[in-house]
């Protein structure tokens, strides 16, 4: 039996490289991938350190591209030699949630998830349903490719936003998802500022011209109302999974938070009365929400500029330290500086 390469998250904490038999085709819709790249995503590392739901014995990666090698008897849009992104959130297109258009919400996706709950693209090769492929043009390469599903969670964020010219916006967290916010805010928005405490991640801030402050050195809260004449923002997108009560004290009466960051590790102390009196809205989402091909027409157009998001493309092999330059020391799971922004790897 031919195998391959690929990363299996045994336990919290222990990630090992082994030979696995290369899937094939077994539903009449299935789709084999040849991986050509998966980058890894900050949910991984949550995974990695137990602070996110996965399966035992999962080969994870969630955000990769790949080429079609094999196809099953009833793929009629798909085709052998195709390079297709994608949506690793498998829905069922059945259950109330999909048929009313809330498929985030989907009862399947918490059993079904490629790379979290079903094998994913830290891997040569990789099986999924025909449905959950979507064909990248030529002007998206490999790497780029592997950030699709990512720019889509972010357009269903921008969606529910209703981002105006006039908006001051502030984004907690300047990782690669507050990163993706910080391009769509720079186009739109009148003023953005952004928070981060990781030193290399607040110079890739600094690169892209952004306002960025570090919560632990000074008081977000002055700086936010300085920085809007008084006002305090009228978005705020809170990226870390961790802030959500700082979020709530830097938005603006009648203003938005958009709880976006997932740590299932956190709590947080909310006064409801405060919500209720200055009608502060908070905005939940989870996940991408017919957004994949938006997210390709923006890649496409070049309509963001991420040369500073990719910091480095390593070998799956070198996956492991990528977790390192990622923040997460992998004998102690405790955190530790970063050295990267997005890590993308080539199997």
């Amino acid at each position: 039996m031919d195998t391959m390469k690929a990363l299996v998250m045994k336990d919290v904490g222990k990630v090992v490289m082994e030979n696995l038999p290369i899937p094939h085709v077994v539903d009449p819709d299935d789709v084999v991938l040849r991986v050509k790249a998966v980058g890894i995503c900050g949910s991984d590392v949550k995974i990695v350190e137990g602070k996110h739901h996965y399966r035992p014995n999962t080969v994870l990666g969630h955000e990769f591209c790949g080429e079609v090698v094999e196809i099953g008897s009833h793929v009629h849009h798909i085709k052998l030699g195709d390079i297709v992104a994608v949506d690793n959130n498998i829905r069922c297109g059945f259950c109330d949630f999909c048929r009313m258009g809330l498929t985030s919400q989907c009862v399947d996706i918490k059993t079904s998830a490629l790379g979290v709950m079903r094998n994913g693209g830290y891997a040569e090769y990789c099986l999924v349903p025909e449905k959950q492929c979507f064909v990248l043009p030529a002007e998206i390469d490999d790497v780029l490719g592997t950030q699709v599903e990512t720019l889509a969670t972010v357009v269903n964020g921008m969606n529910t936003l209703l981002m105006l010219p006039y908006d001051y916006v502030m984004i907690l967290g300047f990782g690669p998802i507050g990163y993706l916010f910080a391009q769509f805010a720079k186009n739109i928005a009148a003023k953005v500022a952004v928070t981060e405490i990781d030193p290399y991640r607040i110079s890739v801030a600094k690169e892209c011209g952004l306002t960025v402050w570090n919560p632990n050195e000074v008081n977000v809260v002055d700086k936010i109302t300085e920085f809007t004449y008084g006002r305090k923002a009228d978005i705020v997108i809170e990226a870390t999974g961790n802030a959500l009560e700082q979020a709530l004290q830097c938005v603006t009466p009648g203003g938005k938070v958009l709880p976006f960051g997932m740590d299932s590790s956190i709590t947080a102390t909310v006064i409801p009365n405060e919500i209720t009196r200055w009608a502060t809205k908070i905005l939940g989402l989870y996940l991408g929400q017919n957004t994949m091909v938006p997210s390709i027409r923006l890649f496409r157009e070049n309509r963001l500029n991420m040369k500073p998001f990719f910091t480095k493309v390593v070998s799956l092999e070198e996956g492991l330290s990528a977790f390192e330059d990622l923040g997460l020391n992998m004998k102690t799971l405790e955190h530790q500086p970063k050295k990267a922004m997005k890590i993308v790897m080539r199997p």
